[in-house]
């Protein structure tokens, strides 16, 4: 007996493991059946959770939503400008990245993950620009440095996996750098 089926699973442990399924294979491999296996659950566990895979799917999403974006939104403030920009670049840095990519491919094949991917990158865009008019950059300067950095977000998962860290921390420190040449000191 694994360790996941001596214990009753949660809806929760279902959506983790569907993100390592997004990271390890991809969006085609997602499916109950295959997080059963993973999980060494039954059938019947995932049906006492989810009333069928859509609904799963749906519940999913929301997961996704709540844990990667509204979550991470609503992380305290940084003392200053430039240690909240640190911070928000390390959220991003920490993301699922492959995991993140399975969706945003997933999403020109299936219209409510494109709703949910839209919606994802739209509350981290909001929470970035409003983070920086918080620390007193102007609303069209915070709305563009976010909008760019949640472009440069999605680009790079897409382009780039596995995903460099690195490379990553490289983008978003020239992004800060353009951002304080044209913002308060």
């Amino acid at each position: 007996m694994t360790d996941s089926a001596s214990r009753r699973l949660s809806a929760g442990d279902y959506f983790d493991e569907a993100m390592r399924v997004l990271e390890d294979s991809g969006f085609p491999a997602l499916t109950a059946a295959g997080l059963c296996e993973r999980l060494g659950a039954t059938r019947g566990s995932f049906y006492h959770h989810f009333k069928n895979f859509d609904d799963f799917v749906a519940k999913f999403l929301d997961y996704w939503e709540e844990r990667y974006s509204r979550d991470l939104v609503a992380r305290p403030e940084a003392p200053d400008l430039w240690s909240q920009i640190d911070e928000q670049a390390n959220l991003a840095i920490g993301l699922p990245h492959a995991a993140e990519a399975a969706l945003r491919a997933w999403a020109t094949v299936e219209p409510r993950v494109a709703t949910a991917q839209r919606r994802v990158d739209e509350l981290r865009r909001q929470g970035l620009a409003a983070s920086l008019q918080r620390y007193g950059i102007p609303e069209t300067q915070a709305a563009a440095f976010a909008a760019i950095a949640i472009a440069a977000l999605a680009g790079i998962q897409v382009t780039r996996q596995p995903l460099d860290q690195s490379e990553m921390r490289a983008m978003y420190s020239e992004l800060a750098r353009a951002l304080r040449q044209g913002g308060p000191s």
